[in-house]
């Protein structure tokens, strides 16, 4: 055997980097008359004269609209927001700009927090909060639910009322019109149209709805409509999606049909089922029309799905599993899809395997077919330890595990490490070899006697998830440490 040296402590999960810091760029600015001369001295007195705060502002201001860095624009509004002694007026402005640079990138509900917060906060800043009371009075389409799905209300030529066009496509040039002619039903319908300002494959065109999720929770709904492609080139598309949005800024469900596009100059129907994650905190939908074509959309909806289908699905999919032994541990019903994790187990002497997978169920002419099978994992499970057992393995710990002090070498040609954490589940293999009381510590498996108490436990499957007996098959030392902690000297 050769030495096996523990040369340094087992990172504690908080993990290093490094960081290198970005070059800095100067900008040589040439005054090419004096006109303009005489206009960047009076702006240089106006920003000497101005408190921190307002510099601070300005400064980002430049960057949201002169620089085109908007999310750089909106950290740094963060960070005037942040700062104790900001007065009301820089405060009031400050909050303006992060509103519209929210909306600018999409995210409606928190600009919609963000004037809210204004209106609350600084309303003796009567003209600015004034300004941030207009946007909530409109704010209509972003938050009761699912509205004008039909494209029954509106002007012809403008945004379809209940929906919008993410604010940074507009700007883009992404704009979607509602039309009376050329639909598929009565009603009306709405044209997605891709901005013309980027390369064909890259112009991305979405019309969309955001609305709370609380009364969608832990239900399973269905999203259809009927869409059809007015292409100008083979790259053009439509896809259909749907997204939830989870706590601290999480994604739930998100499905975009990005593998199956709508290309078709003829109205193909869509659909997207998804179960809503029981913390969702919004749902988005919407169109995409992907290239520099024209994507027509019409009689969409969007409804729950009665529990009695999702049932009748996950039960007809569980009596397949059922012929096997095989139980379901999970299960999503994802309309012409379902996915289903599988487990298994086969008792093994005192010892039971358990086996997960996820399968991909797709519903065909003559019922459900698996189409997709991804093993998870593969592991034993024992019995609860007795604690007369415990008591046993501890005291032989005592007798064969050498402490580990300092950076002491050992003789190991194959040493697995052992990590304890108080977190571990009741009655893990770690917990029992806590129970000796000593911090860190090398055992050489080699000189265990097989019949003492803790040679026959460590023949049992507790640690790596293994096999009985493989412990020794793999390692011929087995190194201790509590959790976070290392060899101490």
């Amino acid at each position: 055997m050769g030495d096996y040296t523990l040369k340094q402590p087992l990172p504690d999960g908080r993990g290093s980097g490094w960081r290198r810091d970005d070059p800095v760029r100067a900008a040589t600015v040439r005054e090419r008359s004096f006109g303009r001369a005489l206009l960047l001295g009076m702006a240089a007195l106006a920003l000497a004269a101005q408190s921190d705060g307002d510099r601070q502002l300005e400064t980002a201001v430049y960057r949201e609209t002169v620089m085109g860095d908007v999310t750089g624009a909106i950290g740094m509004y963060r960070a005037i927001l942040a700062e104790k002694a900001i007065a009301g007026p820089v405060a009031a402005r400050t909050l303006w700009q992060l509103g519209q640079c929210q909306e600018k990138l999409g995210q409606r509900r928190e600009a919609h927090t963000t004037y809210a917060r204004l209106v609350r906060d600084y309303a003796s800043e009567s003209v600015i909060a004034a300004l941030a009371r207009g946007k909530l009075a409109v704010w209509s389409d972003a938050l009761p639910g699912p509205r004008n799905l039909r494209f029954e209300e509106g002007d012809p030529g403008k945004t379809p009322p209940g929906w919008f066009v993410p604010q940074v496509e507009k700007i883009s040039g992404s704009l979607a019109e509602l039309r009376r002619k050329g639909c598929r039903t009565a009603g009306g319908c709405a044209v997605v149209i891709a901005p013309s300002t980027t390369a064909a494959a890259d112009s991305v065109g979405n019309l969309m709805q955001s609305f709370r999720a609380a009364a969608y929770r832990g239900k399973t709904v269905r999203l259809r409509a009927w869409v059809r492609v007015e292409a100008a080139g083979p790259e053009d598309r439509a896809q259909m999606w749907l997204r939830v949005d989870r706590p601290n800024g999480k994604v739930g469900f998100l499905e975009d049909m990005d593998g199956r596009p709508v290309r078709a100059a003829e109205w193909t129907s869509c659909e997207i089922v998804a179960e809503i994650d029981s913390d969702a905190q919004f749902v988005d939908f919407g169109v995409k029309s992907m290239g520099r074509g024209r994507v027509w959309v019409d009689d969409v909806s969007f409804d729950i799905v009665p529990e009695e289908q999702v049932t009748a699905v996950r039960n007809s999919i569980a009596r397949i599993y059922a012929r096997t032994d095989t139980s379901l541990a999970a299960f999503r019903f994802s309309g012409t899809e379902a996915v289903a994790t599988a487990r298994k187990a086969t008792q093994h002497g005192g010892f039971t395997l358990v086996e997960l997978w996820r399968d991909t169920w797709t519903r065909g002419e003559d019922g459900w077919e698996l189409t997709e099978h991804v093993p998870q994992s593969r592991a034993y499970e024992s019995p609860p330890p007795d604690p007369e057992m415990v008591r046993a393995v501890a005291e032989d710990l005592k007798q064969f595990a050498v402490p580990l002090i300092g950076l002491q070498p050992f003789r190991a040609s194959a040493g697995c490490v052992v990590i304890h954490a108080a977190d571990l589940a009741e009655g893990a293999g770690e917990q029992v070899l806590a129970a000796a009381g000593i911090a860190q510590w090398v055992l050489d498996l080699k000189g265990v006697p097989a019949a003492s108490a803790l040679g026959r436990w460590l023949a049992e499957p507790h640690l790596f998830h293994g096999e009985p007996g493989a412990l020794a098959k793999t390692c011929d030392a087995l190194v201790f440490l509590e959790a976070g902690g290392a060899p101490k000297n």
